[in-house]
């Protein structure tokens, strides 16, 4: 009972902490099924567009086929099958639920395939951490709605990863977060701190929809919903008293599980995809920089961060802890015959991606040596107000992309002040725009 009450005082404290001003572990604009489609056609035309590439025809083939049975399913249909699912969630079915079903088998059908891919891998590993704090297996599916497996997922109010934890949270639950590593990132670590946060809640609760509730808009939040739902503890009684870039989170989890339980019967399946989902893991006690890895062993850099996504500047950093790589398995042995000529690689981008983090300019542009005989200078451009990638790439001739990749950018999004490192036969200080006569 004493640690029950523990519970409940210090999860409120941590809620007033994280959660002021109703911004509660959300994206930058609110959850609703439009921006859930949105996120979706971000997943299927963006992020996973080069790994689907080379099975279009298998995939256009399985979703023509289960075209005809989508339009012969009914309201009476979802209303059944949706009363014949077994959870311990206790949401229910209504409109609300509905729109979210829409966009996963009307809307965006090959979208939802897509997560059916990516969560017939990541589930059974959630399910396996789970297991040892007596977690609903069922749960394991929310990152399905809240991250859509990914990652690199971030919100402008600081949760981060594929659970969309907070930080605060994160160094409760002994996550290492810092200038060089972020384990939200980490699929393990960060599945372990969320199923011990939905165990720490369900202790107060003792309700699996509460838990889950507390888990995405935190307890306080929760806790004033049931005192204004005049002690109600049931969702849709609560729901209009939690904050609305958040409430639909489950609705769409409903549905998501709703998705997988009937997908079968609607012959829906997962998509084909070239994932790098079988891996290697080295133990790795000294600093390395991914590229090395990359040159030597003839990776894509980014299929190395997509592995290995809690290297913030892609180094595995050097000290008494070991650090983590993953490898696509065929790589594994490869990496153990050359490690030497791998920790031993050096180039120009790895030597100016260590000093980045290190140099904080202090003029708008500053000037290190380049390399005798390069012809280039490297300079660290400062963002201005009203600055693009593409403004700043002309600026300098080069092009958006190198600029991405001297910086490790996985976006274009800048902020006022954020320090660039470019590469330019431009002279810091000087005028691009003016042709010398």
């Amino acid at each position: 009972m004493r640690r029950t009450r523990a519970l409940i005082i210090f999860f409120c404290l941590l809620s007033v902490a994280c959660f002021s001003r109703g911004h509660i572990n959300i994206d930058s604009i609110f959850f609703n099924p439009s921006y859930f489609q949105l996120r979706l056609d971000s997943l299927y035309l963006g992020q996973f567009r080069q790994a689907l590439k080379g099975h279009e025809q298998e995939n256009n083939l399985m979703l023509a086929t289960a075209l005809p049975g989508l339009r012969l399913l009914t309201e009476l249909d979802i209303t059944r099958q949706i009363s014949e699912m077994s959870s311990v969630i206790h949401v229910g079915y209504n409109p609300k639920v509905r729109e979210f079903i829409d966009v996963l088998l009307f809307k965006k059908p090959e979208a939802s395939c897509l997560l059916l891919t990516l969560a017939n891998h990541y589930v059974p590993l959630f399910q396996s951490v789970f297991d040892k704090y007596n977690v609903p297996h069922e749960l394991a599916y929310l990152p399905s709605v809240i991250s859509a497996f990914n990652p690199g997922a971030s919100s402008m109010y600081g949760s981060s990863g594929i659970w969309n934890i907070m930080y605060i949270s994160g160094k409760l639950y002994k996550l290492e977060i810092n200038s060089m590593v972020d384990e939200r990132r980490n699929y393990e670590k960060s599945t372990d701190a969320a199923a011990r946060q939905f165990k720490d809640f369900f202790a107060i609760y003792q309700d699996w929809t509460l838990a889950l509730t507390a888990y995405i808009v935190g307890p306080a939040v929760v806790n004033k919903a049931i005192r204004r739902a005049n002690g109600k503890k049931d969702f849709w009684s609560l729901y209009p008293f939690l904050p609305a870039e958040t409430r639909d989170y489950l609705p769409a989890y409903v549905a998501m599980t709703y998705f997988v339980s009937y997908h079968n019967q609607l012959n829906l399946k997962p998509l084909q995809a070239d994932l790098p989902f079988a891996t290697d893991t080295i133990w790795v006690r000294k600093e390395l920089h991914l590229r090395q890895v990359s040159k030597v062993l003839d990776i894509p850099i980014t299929i190395l961060r997509e592995l290995n996504p809690q290297y913030k500047h892609d180094i595995l950093p050097a000290g008494p802890k070991i650090c983590i790589l993953k490898l696509p398995v065929s790589y594994g042995e490869k990496f153990r015959l050359l490690k030497d000529s791998i920790f031993h690689f050096k180039d120009d981008m790895i030597i100016a991606s260590r000093q980045s983090i290190i140099t904080f300019p202090m003029a708008s542009f500053t000037q290190i040596e380049p390399k005798a005989g390069s012809g280039k200078s490297q300079v660290y451009h400062s963002v201005r107000s009203g600055e693009t990638l593409g403004v700043i790439a002309a600026k300098y001739h080069v092009t958006v992309a190198e600029i991405k990749s001297w910086n490790h950018m996985r976006s274009t999004s800048l902020k006022v002040g954020q320090q660039l490192l470019l590469f330019t036969a431009q002279k810091a200080g000087s005028h691009p725009s003016v042709k010398k006569k």
